[in-house]
């Protein structure tokens, strides 16, 4: 992208030491070094002050779809290409057990797209991520479920059968609808101090199980968000995604689903992405590497 962790003391009254303690400490250390003395990161804070936090209204939606763009992809008069990469956390959340985390993923996401409409492009992507262990970060071939104490074989997760949309400032159409619905995700940026943040909820694609969503926050700089000759931001980005036990953890009839927490941050290409996922890739799935044009040979299913 074990067994389940239980906590020997009451988390109210950590939660609660562990603040007094990190303000005493943060206190502590203040008084007894010069303001010289403070990280570069400590100081920066300091200097915030009071956080700034408000919500960024447009009151043009294609300049808000724009902005859109520029974050999550890049704006583009023609086509375009951006590669994500993330690690992520996956937890299992089984009726009647407290939720646990199992493993760990690392990955990344390949989206290509087209103008197809004077403001709409049709997007495609794909996914290729590695199990990786909880703590170590090893790569894994196999694991043993703790619900069920079997050993599940696991594989690098591979999805190549994205159906793509047509985006536009109406909204999303799935190319495997009849493309009469525009679908309009929650979509909401903020400035947080010298940031600019986009809070994104997407849901399922009509053909998903309904126990299926994803919701992620992105952020810039907002000296780069203002400088509009940049038309793909370098942002990173962290989220969250619930989906269906998947087939290879064999939970059989127990119910429940997945929890996935993950972070990660655009790359300008493959050449920046960490070494060994990188090394791995280009031996195990090389055409994976670059963008599947392909996908735009399959004809538009709907009317512009």
């Amino acid at each position: 992208m074990n067994p389940s962790m239980k906590t020997a003391f009451d988390r109210r009254g950590f939660l609660g030491v562990g603040i007094a303690t990190t303000a005493a400490l943060w206190q502590s250390t203040a008084a007894s070094q010069p303001a010289g003395g403070l990280t570069a990161r400590a100081a920066a804070l300091a200097a915030h002050g009071q956080v700034r936090s408000e919500i960024l209204k447009f009151e043009d939606p294609v300049e808000e779809f724009r902005e859109h763009l520029r974050i999550e992809r890049s704006l583009v008069d023609d086509e375009g290409s951006t590669l994500t990469w993330y690690n992520w956390i996956a937890y299992v959340v089984a009726e009647g057990r407290a939720p646990f985390p199992l493993l760990r993923f690392e990955g990344i996401e390949y989206s290509y797209y087209r103008r197809v409409a004077p403001m709409e492009y049709r997007i495609h992507a794909h996914n290729l991520s590695y199990p990786r262990d909880l703590r170590t970060g090893e790569f894994l071939t196999e694991l043993e479920n703790p619900l069920t104490g079997r050993v599940v074989k696991l594989q690098p997760a591979v999805l190549l059968t994205d159906p793509g949309t047509l985006a536009s400032p109406k909204g999303f159409r799935n190319l495997k609808s009849d493309g009469k619905t525009y679908r309009k995700p929650l979509r909401v940026f903020r400035i947080q101090d010298d940031l600019i943040k986009l809070d994104s909820v997407r849901t399922a694609p009509p053909d998903m199980p309904t126990v299926h969503i994803e919701n992620s926050c992105q952020w810039v700089s907002r000296s780069q968000f203002d400088d509009k000759s940049i038309t793909s931001l370098p942002v990173e980005f962290a989220g969250v995604y619930l989906f269906p036990f998947p087939g290879w953890l064999a939970m059989g009839e127990r119910k429940g689903h997945m929890y996935g927490m993950w972070d990660g941050r655009k790359v300008r290409g493959p050449e920046d992405l960490p070494e060994e996922f990188l090394q791995r890739t280009r031996k195990e799935f090389p055409e994976l590497l670059e963008p599947r044009w392909q996908e735009f040979e399959r004809p538009i299913p709907f009317s512009l």
